[in-house]
C-alpha cells in the first residue's frame, strides 16, 4: 500500500528516460527519514539550488515519538510507514529521488552518492573539466566513506559497546581522515574549496558532516586551530546566504532536534 506522498513510477524506455531526466522543467519529491541521518549534505544542496522540490518522510515507531516528545508533529504532516514503503523502494532504503516531469512521468533514483552527483551535475557543482571531476568524486567519496564508519561503528554499535566503538572511531577512523584533507586543502591554498577556487560537492559533503563530527568529538581532532583549512571549507558553505536560510528554517532545526534527540550527539 502506498503512502500518498510516494509518487507511482511509470515504465519507459531507457532513452525516454534519459530525456526525461535531463529536462530543466522537473520537479523533485526526497524521501528519508524525519531527521538529518546521511542528508545533511543533500538536503542542503536542494535548499541551495533554484529547483522545485519537496522533502517526503516515512519513519518508524521510534521516530515518531522522539517527534511527539518535541512537539514537532506539524512540521512532519503526512509521514508515512517505513514498513509499507520500503516495499516500493529499488533496494529496501532510503532516500530515494522521485523525477516528476511535465508530462508527469516519475523516475526514481536511490542510493545517496548516486543522487547527490546527479543533483551536483545539475547545479554544476562537478567541476569545469574531466581531471575536475574526478578530483570532486575522489574527494566526496572519502568523505562519504567516514560517514559510513560513523554509523556502522558508532551509530549501529549494540549499547554496552557504544563507548568503545565510539573510542576507535575518533581515535584512529577520524584522525586519518582529517591529517590527509588538511593537507589535501593546504595544497589548494586553504582557501575553502578542495578544486580551485569554487564551490562544489566536495566541499559540501565535508562542509556538512563538520558539525556531527565535532558533535561527538568537540575540539579534540578538528578545530580552527588544529585544522584550519578544514574549517575553511566549513566556513565558506557557512557563508552562502542560501544554506545560511536553510540551516535558520524551523524544518532544519526540526530535524536537528530529532537527530539530537536520537542520538545523543
Amino acid at each position: 500500500m502506498t503512502t500518498s506522498a510516494i509518487p507511482a513510477t511509470k515504465n519507459l524506455s531507457l532513452q525516454a528516460k534519459s530525456e526525461a531526466a535531463a529536462a530543466k522543467d522537473n520537479k523533485f519529491k526526497l524521501l528519508y527519514l524525519p531527521f538529518h541521518g546521511v542528508l545533511t549534505g543533500l538536503r542542503a544542496m536542494f535548499a541551495m539550488s533554484d529547483l522545485e522540490y519537496e522533502f517526503i518522510h516515512s519513519s518508524v515507531a521510534y521516530i515518531d515519538d522522539a517527534i511527539a516528545k518535541n512537539g514537532l508533529e506539524s512540521q512532519f504532516p503526512n509521514t508515512g510507514t517505513w514498513t509499507s514503503d520500503k516495499l516500493l523502494t529499488p533496494f529496501g532504503t532510503m532516500p530515494v529521488l522521485y523525477i516528476e516531469t511535465k508530462s508527469q512521468d516519475v523516475l526514481e533514483m536511490s542510493e545517496l552518492s548516486t543522487i547527490e552527483y546527479f543533483l551536483a551535475e545539475k547545479m554544476g557543482l562537478v567541476g569545469d573539466n574531466l581531471w575536475e571531476r574526478q578530483l570532486v568524486s575522489m574527494y566526496h567519496s572519502n568523505t562519504q566513506a567516514l560517514f559510513d564508519k560513523l554509523v556502522t561503528t558508532v551509530v549501529r554499535a549494540p549499547k554496552e559497546h557504544f563507548e568503545q566503538m565510539k573510542e576507535i572511531y575518533l581515535s584512529s577512523i577520524v584522525p586519518e581522515w582529517a591529517q590527509y584533507h588538511e593537507q589535501l586543502l593546504q595544497d589548494n591554498g586553504a582557501n575553502g574549496h578542495y578544486v580551485g577556487d569554487k564551490l562544489t560537492l566536495a566541499d559540501i559533503k565535508t562542509a556538512t558532516s563538520i558539525d556531527n563530527l565535532i558533535s561527538i568529538s568537540g575540539d579534540r581532532i578538528i578545530s580552527r586551530e588544529k585544522t584550519p583549512a578544514i574549517f575553511a571549507v566549513y566556513d565558506s558553505l557557512e557563508k552562502n546566504p542560501k544554506y545560511a536560510k536553510w540551516k535558520a528554517s524551523d524544518l532544519w532545526k526540526a530535524y536537528d532536534t530529532v537527530s539530537k534527540t536520537l542520538l545523543n550527539f
